[in-house]
């Protein structure tokens, strides 16, 4: 008896100021290679990215959310691949040059006071914006470096797609039709992202059949070349 009340007064003495007080502790929604995912962070990867959709917070649902869930699994995924949490990272110079454009593409933050607005009517703060682009660069860096190298688009590719794509949408908007060779680079640039693409969904897929994945809120079963799974 007295060392099951000396557990109960260490268990106390370890818990957070705020469950003491009678507030809710932030709880675990799922877990990756027995890493958790906790309730805040779920919250705030779905504001911030119905703020980068420009969606009123109103108009979130359980869809958003559930989709939001599986990306955060999803770059859990990725990041246990990394080989330190800065690996590939942005400058902090790289970092305020995205702030900035994402400021320019929002109307109503043309100036502090507008910014200032329209990150709060989402619950979030410029550090926690920073956060988030910085994560998502990350990521998108780790999987340009590991996947661009095995991607080759072939010169018929390019062709096929100018002549059964580009060229047919050209005519039919009636816009000066461009030649191949204008657009050759961008084609190529498409295509190339269409086979990452492919093989980052590949990736994915069996990075979840291999690690230790769960969530207590219920994920779509993933395919091969779907989206985020777990269990």
């Amino acid at each position: 008896m007295k060392r099951l009340i000396q557990i109960a007064t260490i268990a106390l003495l370890l818990l957070p100021a705020a469950a003491l007080a009678g507030e809710i502790i932030d709880g675990v929604v799922a877990t990756v290679n027995r890493q958790p995912i906790l309730q805040s962070e779920w919250d705030d990867a779905t504001r911030f990215e119905a703020f980068m959709q420009q969606k009123p917070i109103a108009a979130i649902t359980d869809q958003d959310r559930v989709k939001a869930l599986q990306r955060l699994i999803d770059r859990r995924l990725l990041q246990e691949q990394m080989n330190n949490a800065s690996y590939l990272a942005p400058s902090r110079e790289q970092l305020k040059a995205d702030l900035v454009k994402l400021r320019e593409q929002i109307p109503a933050a043309k100036d502090e006071k507008g910014w200032q607005a329209a990150i709060a009517c989402y619950g979030l703060t410029e550090r926690q914006i920073e956060d988030h682009l910085r994560a998502e660069t990350q990521t998108m860096n780790f999987i340009d470096v590991r996947l661009r190298p095995s991607v080759h688009v072939q010169p018929e590719e390019v062709e096929a797609y100018y002549r059964t794509q580009l060229l047919p949408d050209m005519e039919k908007a009636g816009v000066k039709v461009v030649t191949l060779q204008e657009v050759e680079p961008r084609i190529r640039e498409l295509l190339v992202q269409q086979h990452m693409d492919q093989l980052l969904e590949a990736w994915l897929h069996n990075l979840r059949e291999q690690t230790p994945v769960h969530s207590t809120v219920a994920i779509p079963a993933a395919r091969a070349g779907g989206e985020a799974g777990g269990e």
